[in-house]
Order: structure tokens, then sequence, then C-alpha cells
């Protein structure tokens, strides 16, 4: 009988213990799941990218201004050089050392109005709607 009494005792006061801190037993006894933790980082800001604006175009084609100092080639007076008085110091250095110029007509049989080659100072007058031809040497309009 002291056995029951013993068991009773220990019976209730399990039974207080669960009353008072309910899942305290189920706890010892349970199996825990694993816990899961979800974590959401923040993506990085996208760089900034500076885009200039397109240009503005009129509809209209710039108009050259014709050039007051040239070198070899062919040029039309006027149109793509200035008309006027032009002078060169002579041959280009690392050149053939020959300074070539030429007046020429637009048309006609004979093209050349004027012409010299030259291992030294060259001047000549251009006259709108000449063509000038160059070769070994600058040109200023003075």
């Amino acid at each position: 009988m002291a056995g029951l009494a013993v068991a009773l005792t220990l019976g209730a006061g399990v039974g207080v213990v669960a009353a008072t801190h309910p899942g305290s037993l189920d706890a010892a006894t349970a199996p825990t799941a694993p816990a899961t933790v979800t974590v959401t980082a923040e993506a990085a800001p996208a760089p900034t990218v500076t885009v200039p604006a397109p240009p503005v175009i009129s509809g209209r084609a710039a108009v050259a201004t014709p050039a007051d100092r040239f070198a070899d080639g062919t040029y039309l007076v006027g149109t793509e050089i200035e008309a006027g008085s032009y002078s060169s110091p002579g041959p280009a250095p690392g050149g053939n050392g020959h300074c070539y110029w030429a007046r020429l007509r637009a048309v006609g049989a004979s093209k050349i109005v004027a012409d010299q080659l030259t291992t030294g100072v060259a001047r000549f007058t251009a006259r709108k709607g000449e063509y000038v031809q160059v070769a070994g040497c600058e040109f200023v309009q003075e």
C-alpha cells in the first residue's frame, strides 16, 4: 500500500506540473523539428549611366569656310580656298626638294593658266572660279 501511495503522490505531482507548465513534459519527450530561417538580401543598386544627348540637326548642311592655308592637292578658288595672293617659303621638309603650283581653268583646251616648279620661295594670285594645284609645299594667304 505504501507503494500505491507513492505512485499516486508521484502521479499527482506530475499532473500538477503539467497543469501549471503546459508543454513542459511534451517538450522533453517530443522530437524537435529543425528551425528554418529565410533571409532576403537586398539587391545592389543599379549603376547610374549618363548618356549625352544626341546632337541637334537642323536639316541644313554646314557651310565650309574657304581655307586661307593649304598644301598638296587641287582646290576650287572661292569655294575650297579663298581668292587672293598666296606665298610659300619653299619645299616642305622631308619632301623631294621641289615646290609646284599651277593655276588651272575650269574648262578649256589648255587648262594651265600659269605654273611654277621651284626649290625656293613661291608666290601666285588665285582668282575665283579657277582651280589651284599644289605639290611639295604649303601656301598661306598673304
